[in-house]
């Protein structure tokens, strides 16, 4: 029992006369500050509170940004040591936050230092990074690209920006086509900070199929002119779920011909028109889900939507050479989309001179 008493004894002396630390402080922030102003430092201290030395034994930071440096002299108790850390913004323009992990040999676990701190962006890098102005907003880009969106089915994209102002900004979103839905966070944009307009696209709302675009406005604050930002889709038909039997008996959607030459175009004729058809070549009805043209001198009128086993759809295709560029010849496309599981899309070259 008296051993017992003495080795207990030893080990509560060896507790309470072992190292022990305390840090002065473990956050850093250090406010907005310029890119070109270089590295900047700060001093993270510890005490020594205990009755035997210590000594830091590593330090290190989640990011290469962030370098910490330290003594590895054995720290007195009593005495102080410091953990000196240095940030380096070149190229991080926005706010930041770094975690600093350091060890003595009198913790059993590791201490987590944070700084913390935003940086002005100076004019090369915001130009490499957001090239486009925007009054005092910076952009990455005016085009949200989603590519192919399956139909009924959504999409998020994303469009990075950056207060380059000394003001705080309020973005507004104004006229988004009712199948996207546009965010801005924060809604509240400190100087030097980034923000993000998150673009959900819903396809289930949109009237559209194959490319599918629209627009709307990013202004910096309520009152301010909008940047206009463009959105692009290609919105499909899903035909995974299709069985062996029902892609034999699918609609097989056929053309009357590849292309269409007006020929020469007469500019004192009002209108100039030529008919087309598009066959079900397959058994299951062929439901035309688009017949679209890009050129605004060209019009098409659809006889029928929806096509049966072995018969047709006529297609009338309008030009107005009133409305054509100049000296420029007829030189477009006509798209149809179909559901037709194995050619969906298909293209007619319509031209004249």
């Amino acid at each position: 029992m008296l051993r017992f008493f003495l080795i207990a004894a030893a080990a509560l002396c060896a507790i309470t006369s072992q190292a022990q630390v305390r840090w002065l402080e473990k956050i850093h922030d250090f406010g907005a500050f310029d890119e070109d102003l270089g590295t900047v430092y700060c001093d993270f201290k510890l005490v020594n509170e205990g009755t035997e030395p210590l000594a830091i034994v590593a330090a290190r930071a989640n990011c290469g940004c962030t370098r910490p440096t330290f003594s590895h002299e054995p720290v007195a108790p009593g005495d102080t040591a410091v953990v000196t850390v240095g940030f380096d913004p070149k190229g991080r323009p926005g706010k930041f936050e770094k975690n600093i992990y350091v060890e003595t040999d009198a913790e059993r676990s590791r201490t987590t230092l944070k700084i913390r701190g935003t940086v002005i962006g100076a004019g090369n890098t915001l130009k490499s990074r957001y090239p486009v102005e925007a009054g005092p907003m910076r952009l990455r880009g005016t085009t949200v690209a989603y590519g192919p969106v399956i139909k009924d089915h959504s999409a998020v994209k994303s469009l990075e920006g950056y207060n380059a102002s000394p003001d705080t900004l309020h973005p507004v979103i104004t006229g988004a086509p009712k199948y996207i839905n546009v965010i801005c966070e924060p809604k509240t944009v400190p100087p030097g900070e980034q923000f993000v307009v998150s673009c959900i696209l819903h396809s289930d709302l949109s009237n559209d199929w194959g490319l599918t675009t629209g627009s709307f406005g990013l202004a910096p604050q309520p009152g301010d002119d909008p940047v206009n930002v463009e959105t692009v889709a290609i919105i499909k038909e899903d035909f995974s779920t299709l069985t062996p039997a029902q892609m034999d008996k699918r609609p097989v959607m056929t053309l009357s011909e590849p292309r269409i030459d007006l020929g020469h175009l007469d500019r004192s004729l009002k209108k100039i028109t030529h008919t087309f058809k598009i066959t079900n070549s397959g058994t299951d009805p062929l439901i035309l889900r688009s017949v679209t043209c890009q050129d605004p001198a060209v019009t098409l009128d659809v006889s029928a939507v929806k096509i049966k086993k072995g018969k047709s759809a006529r297609v009338t295709v309008t030009v107005d050479p009133s409305r054509l560029k100049p000296s420029a010849p007829l030189n477009t496309r006509i798209s149809i989309i179909a559901n037709d599981p194995v050619n969906p899309t298909e293209m007619i070259r319509l031209t004249g001179e």
